[in-house]
């Protein structure tokens, strides 16, 4: 009960952040709570430090989607898209190599 009551008030701060940021905060939060990890050992887990993931939770800064994804890629589970469904590097990284190749024959008019 106490973890769905912490959900319930965190879906409130997150709404207040970018769509995405969002979306990244809200799963990586209830993966957190999944694993019943504190900030402190999740931050450990994913390589980023406490008060990354404090900062993140409080509302005092945004996800970045490089966070995301590393977040994702370190837990092989897709934070990146809000489902915390398993996945590999190839799979979060394919459609950004896709989007890059697109942007780069824009640039170069091929």
């Amino acid at each position: 009960m106490k973890a769905k009551n912490k959900l319930i008030g965190f879906e409130t701060r997150a709404a207040s952040t970018g769509e995405a940021s969002a979306k990244w905060l809200l799963a990586m939060f209830r993966l957190r709570m999944e694993m019943g990890l504190n900030q402190g050992k999740f931050a450990a887990v994913i390589g980023l430090s406490k008060d990354a993931v404090a900062s993140w939770e409080t509302g005092r800064n945004e996800i970045s989607e490089s966070s995301a994804l590393r977040m994702s890629a370190r837990l092989g589970r897709n934070i990146f898209d809000g489902t915390t469904a398993p996945v590999t590097v190839a799979e979060l990284v394919k459609p950004r190599v896709r989007e890059f190749e697109r942007s780069l024959r824009r640039r170069l008019g091929v």
